[in-house]
């Protein structure tokens, strides 16, 4: 992993960025652009952006989890620079099983 012409992200989200479902690998989900501290929402369609899920970790001291997702190459950039700022959710969409 990743396979050819994908691309292994890792996002940090909160429990309030996230479902409270357990993720797991295979799961098929959205990372989703969230409007800013000044509450900037605005009649346009949120940044989207499809995922599957790979792996997740939880980090004890802080409540979040690392979420490592595999997407197309071409989008990687773009999902890491919005995770870095902290302003994306995560829809869960479907599952394998």
């Amino acid at each position: 992993m990743p396979g050819e012409g994908e691309s292994l992200v890792g996002i940090s989200l909160t429990p309030a960025q996230m479902p409270s479902e357990s993720l797991y690998g295979g799961d098929v989900v959205r990372i989703v652009t969230t409007p800013g501290d000044q509450g900037e929402v605005t009649d346009k369609e949120p940044v989207t952006i499809e995922a599957t899920v790979v792996g997740v970790s939880r980090v004890g001291e802080t409540g979040e989890s690392v979420i490592d997702v595999s997407v197309p190459e071409a989008e990687a950039a773009d999902l890491a620079a919005r995770a870095a700022t902290g302003r994306v959710a995560l829809v869960l969409d479907a599952r394998e099983r």
